[in-house]
């Protein structure tokens, strides 16, 4: 099978690899869509203890097509999306409903399991969550992104009616707005690049300010008279952790989602005078998929504007390197023939 794996840092490759086969509690899904997540792009940037050859792509949707041994309530045929590692479930923080904290986690995608950026992937039937007819493959491939954005909200106080900032709206900044609109806020987006700043005015933004022209706590005080309630920094480079503590009210709450991946600095005193609390999200829960999957069925988020590429895995390579430099590029999904 045509395969996009790691070659070495800054440069994917395609490959041909043997099709998988269902070991005991596993299953082997046909992939229809997989998306192309900004972990992705770092793990390829930085390496992150890969080795040459591993198949990426962790946000999929497929079709079930092996069922190992000892699994059972799935059947041949049925769509799923899949959390992207296997766990243990037995450890006190699976017991918790903390998986992505498991003691003995093994990510899919990311070096350890072979990924979806692939005709057939194997993953732990446990990881699973089936997908209702309504809900297509390519927002099936949306749910792990979308999840990482409501489990930024559900680590926020967030609450219907207040007016929330969200930094940045790439694919996570726009995950959160969806879900961030969901739970009935007024969001003011601040992003750089006129194409994304459409995009989330497409998927519900009330305004979209760009910080090189407007200090966007400015605008959250034309609406409100206040100063930020809430932050939800969802760009992740150098500096834009001290600049949400800057923006953030008194007693605020800022949520760190954007993945940094320098060495940050901050001034404390910027905190202190604020009473600021700051909180960082990790990925998701299992529930949270659950909850991104009703919503979807049930129309309360549409997330479709997301996707701005649909691309095929021939061209994953050339595709990382241009999101390199993203510009108007939002989630790009790899699809496969079905």
């Amino acid at each position: 099978m045509k395969a996009a794996a790691f070659r070495r840092q800054n440069e994917m490759e395609i490959v041909d690899a043997p099709v998988p086969t269902a070991a005991p509690g596993d299953v082997v899904l046909k992939v229809h869509d997989c998306g192309i997540c900004g972990s992705d792009l770092h793990a390829c940037q930085y390496g992150m203890g890969m080795h040459a050859g591993s198949i990426m792509g962790h946000e999929f949707c497929g079709e079930i097509r092996e069922i190992g041994a000892g699994v059972d309530g799935f059947r041949i045929g049925e769509r799923v999306a899949g959390l992207p590692f296997a766990f243990c479930g037995e450890c006190d923080r699976c017991k918790n409903g903390m998986a992505v904290h498991c003691r003995n986690l093994k990510g899919l995608g990311l070096g350890q399991l072979p990924g979806a950026y692939a005709e057939f992937v194997a993953c732990p039937a446990a990881s699973l969550f089936k997908l209702p007819d309504s809900i297509s493959s390519r927002d099936g491939a949306l749910v792990e992104p979308l999840s990482v954005g409501l489990h930024a909200i559900k680590r926020s106080r967030l609450r219907a009616g207040m007016t929330v900032l969200v930094m940045g709206a790439g694919p996570i900044g726009l995950a959160t707005l969806t879900w961030a609109k969901g739970k009935g806020a007024t969001v003011v987006v601040s992003e750089i690049a006129q194409g994304r700043g459409e995009l989330a005015l497409r998927l519900g933004a009330d305004i979209i300010v760009n910080p090189r022209v407007q200090n966007p706590a400015d605008k959250v005080r034309e609406l409100t008279g206040r100063d930020p309630e809430l932050i939800l920094e969802c760009i992740g480079i150098k500096g834009t952790l001290g600049e949400a503590i800057r923006m953030v009210a008194p007693r605020g709450e800022v949520v760190v989602v954007g993945v940094c991946m320098e060495t940050d600095e901050i001034q404390p005193l910027q905190g202190i005078l604020r009473e600021a609390e700051v909180k960082f999200a990790l990925a998701y829960d299992p529930a949270d998929f659950d909850e991104t999957i009703e919503a979807l069925a049930n129309g309360t988020i549409r997330p479709q504007p997301m996707v701005t590429d649909i691309i095929g895995v021939q061209q994953v390579p050339e595709m990382f390197q241009a999101l390199r430099h993203p510009g108007n590029h939002a989630k790009v999904l790899v699809e496969f023939p079905q």
